[in-house]
């Protein structure tokens, strides 16, 4: 007997503490659980895991939207579609969140991610189109929209907005007002961590700025000294004192006289086509040969008087 009723209040106890377990189940606070699960979404999506990140952040997209977590999590939803390469489904939960307005303080943080929506599609441009600087340009008017949402003292999200400034500056090389970005965050933001790292990138950027000065500086005063040598180098040619036709010897005047035509291909062109034969020169002592006429009979009236070439007598020269 004494066993039996050991056994049942065991019975019992175990009854009872499953049946707590399972009303705790049912009861979960739901404050409690969209703020875990945010958790666990940030700490997947930093890790790389964007498919668990993806529905630990669709859970509370789909079942908590009245929930603090809610912004953050419809923010990391988009972030996620991003990873997956649907950017419309990305602009959209944005665009929708935007429009919706819920809670006014976290609008800098919409508005930073749409500014990192058109950084990251700056990429896709430059691969298919080559053309990256006009997301860009969108990705700042956001970020600057962010810094002047008058319904928002969010330091953190607008000292965020401004270090990106200067980051986009930079990539689109226009570095004095890079400089001036990282400047304002030190002066605006400076009690959060974006106002330490626009320091140290507004120091980076003068010293390599100083570096292309100092090269640039180097290389002009380096450039006249090539150029001088160059031109010194550049009269040689023409003081050669073997010329030929500068210095002709004495023994060529005779060689110098132009010479005589070559034989035509053609003998029927009229003599008109043929240049007229060179004039020797007074000092030499060329015989003029005379041709022989032919026979008028033999004569060709469709041609010129012209002497045959081919049979031309040699010279006798004395």
């Amino acid at each position: 007997m004494r066993i039996f009723k050991i056994m049942a209040l065991v019975l019992l106890v175990a009854f009872v503490f499953c049946g707590r377990k399972e009303t705790q189940k049912q009861t979960v606070d739901p404050a409690v659980a969209p703020a875990k699960l945010l958790e666990y979404g940030n700490k997947f999506f930093n890790e790389g895991d964007y498919e668990n990140a993806y529905i630990a952040y669709r859970l509370i997209y789909t079942d908590y939207p009245t929930s603090r977590e809610y912004i953050d999590a419809v923010i990391g939803l988009a972030r996620c579609y991003g990873k997956f390469e649907k950017y419309d489904k990305q602009f959209e939960l944005l665009y929708n969140l935007l429009r919706e307005n819920l809670i006014p303080s976290r609008v800098p943080d919409i508005y930073n991610a749409i500014a990192e929506f058109y950084e990251n599609s700056a990429g896709v441009s430059a691969e298919f189109t080559g053309q990256d600087s006009l997301d860009y340009v969108h990705a700042i008017s956001y970020y600057q929209k962010a810094i002047e949402y008058p319904n928002s003292q969010d330091s953190t999200a607008k000292g965020y907005a401004q270090y990106k400034i200067g980051t986009l500056y930079e990539k689109l090389r226009e570095y004095p007002k890079a400089i001036e970005a990282y400047q304002n965050t030190i002066n605006h933001f400076g009690t959060t961590e974006w106002a330490a790292r626009a320091e140290a990138a507004l120091q980076d950027l003068k010293s390599r700025l100083q570096m292309r000065m100092e090269y640039e500086r180097t290389s002009s005063i380096s450039a006249p000294a090539d150029t001088g040598h160059a031109a010194q180098a550049a009269p040689v040619p023409e003081d050669k004192p073997d010329h030929p036709l500068e210095h002709p010897a004495a023994s060529d005047t005779v060689q110098a006289a132009p010479a005589a035509p070559e034989v035509p291909a053609d003998t029927t062109h009229k003599s008109s086509e043929h240049p007229a034969p060179a004039t020797p020169a007074s000092g030499d002592t060329l015989k003029t040969v005379e041709h022989p006429t032919p026979p008028p009979s033999a004569t060709d009236t469709t041609r010129s008087a012209v002497p045959d070439t081919l049979d031309k007598p040699k010279l006798d020269i004395r």
